[in-house]
């Protein structure tokens, strides 16, 4: 029986192993690539200068962005289309409906039992006992 060739990502892996490993020369220069980067990165993450800039640039950037969607609103207003802000409130709006009813339903069903249990009980008969359960023609759906 013939081996099998191990899988495209398979050996993708081990030669990526193979190549960064301590001991070879690819690999230790990694090593010290990574090493050198390391610090570099945490006196960057140190400087006062640096922690201004990447704030400035995070808040222009953010400001861009709420700028762009307003503009994008407003144009969809303009040709009277929903926003995705506003076919968000209504989705949740729709869920809080789909709610209420299944809460309503619920006590409805509670009602009618409890009706059905007094109208039994006055007809002088005994109250009626609850379905079985997996019983199909009175099981709600799901």
């Amino acid at each position: 029986m013939a081996k099998k060739e191990p899988k495209l990502l398979t050996r993708v892996v081990k030669g990526l192993g193979h190549w960064l490993g301590p001991e070879t020369p690819t690999g230790k220069a990694f090593v010290a690539a990574e090493k050198g980067m390391t610090k570099a990165f945490d006196r960057l993450g140190g400087s006062e200068r640096y922690l201004n800039l990447a704030g400035g640039v995070l808040n222009r950037a953010l400001r861009a962005r709420a700028a762009y969607v307003e503009a994008q609103e407003n144009w969809l207003h303009l040709f009277r289309l929903p926003t995705s802000t506003e076919m968000d409130d209504l989705r949740e709006e729709v869920r809080d409906v789909r709610n209420q009813i299944e809460a309503l339903s619920y006590q409805l069903e509670a009602v009618i039992e409890a009706l059905e249990k007094s109208r039994a009980l006055a007809q002088g008969g005994e109250a009626p006992r609850p379905p079985a359960p997996g019983n199909t023609a009175t099981d709600r759906p799901s």
